[in-house]
């Protein structure tokens, strides 16, 4: 039996193969050097401070938004990438994690890293900016870190929170905060705190819209805040609660004398004469008082012995003050 024999490969077949090789070899180089362009695109144009880290912790990338938010100075580059833990002990030596020794502070942050979990968190700055700042581990090891200013956001939110929360004439907070805060007030009272809850109404507050307009009005219904706050302790809470209506609650007090004298200063803070668009305005303010938990530990109960009381100091003359029993 005659077995045929392969033909030896000549030069010219040698060649073709070497040629597919180059051609495959130079398409995978384009393919590489495509996505790093791109990689590197992405890296520039993102909004914000990007870096990543090997396995080791090391730094391999860092965009220049990064070095310029969080204000790398150019010497921790000096002989390359830095380390993670450099750029903790970086931060922690110029106060970015705030008091305490930094070695802590350093050593904490590099266990949490070495556990290679996704994070999410806030960090604000010594100068104020807000970083939220984000972490992904990658396969085989090492992690991509992002960073975002979100300060302006953050103050949009909290404008919107103290807008929903606050009257935008007086800027004290409005019903719907003091009721939270009467709320946690009744708690500390069910635990045997005494607390007071004062409603406060303007004396002849009417004449000045009617006399001089309410643009008038509302500029002594804000002289009255300001005077409001001052008179106040900083664990008291007020609120304008309607038109020329106002409500208190005086926590922390033993006995009824501290409500009485709380009433009395208010009182005679609003009643002192007042100089609005170069007119002398004079009113006053009658205040009555409900007592938790003598008059109830619900804060609709409270606040209704209150409205009842003011009634009875209006009753008797104004300018006065009357507690629900």
């Amino acid at each position: 039996m005659i077995v045929p024999q392969e033909e030896p490969a000549t030069s010219h077949d040698n060649d073709d193969a070497f040629v597919r090789l180059s051609r495959q070899q130079l398409e995978l180089v384009d393919t590489l050097v495509e996505r790093a362009r791109l990689l590197e695109a992405v890296v520039d144009n993102f909004p914000g401070g990007i870096s990543v880290f090997d396995k080791d912790l090391r730094m391999v990338l860092c965009n220049d938004q990064q070095k310029q938010m969080l204000e790398y100075p150019e010497e921790l580059f000096a002989s390359g990438y830095p380390t993670l833990e450099e750029i903790y002990r970086f931060n922690a030596k110029r106060g970015e994690y705030g008091p305490g020794d930094p070695e802590a502070h350093v050593r904490m942050r590099m266990d949490l890293a070495r556990q290679q979990t996704a994070h999410t968190f806030e960090r604000t700055r010594p100068n104020g900016t807000v970083l939220e700042i984000r972490g992904v581990p990658l396969n085989g090891g090492g992690f991509v870190t992002t960073y975002l200013d979100v300060t302006e956001q953050r103050k949009s939110q909290e404008m919107v929170a103290h807008m929903a929360h606050h009257d935008s004439l007086t800027r004290l907070p409005n019903r719907l905060l003091f009721q939270d805060r009467l709320q946690q007030a009744v708690a500390r009272a069910r635990r045997g705190e005494l607390i007071a809850v004062h409603y406060l109404d303007l004396d002849r507050f009417k004449p000045v819209n009617d006399d001089f307009g309410h643009a008038t009005g509302d500029l002594l219904l804000s002289a009255v805040a300001e005077r409001i706050n001052r008179a106040k302790r900083d664990t008291d809470t007020a609120a304008r609660v309607g038109g020329d209506e106002f409500a208190f609650i005086q926590c922390a007090i033993t006995q009824d004398t501290d409500a009485a004298a709380f009433a009395r200063r208010m009182i005679a803070a609003v009643s002192l004469p007042y100089v609005i668009d170069r007119h002398r305005i004079e009113i006053g303010a009658s205040v009555g008082i409900a007592m938790a938990p003598r008059n109830g530990l619900e804060p609709d109960a409270l606040l209704k012995h209150a409205d009842t009381a003011l009634y009875r100091s209006k009753l008797e003359g104004r300018g006065a003050f009357s507690f629900a029993d």
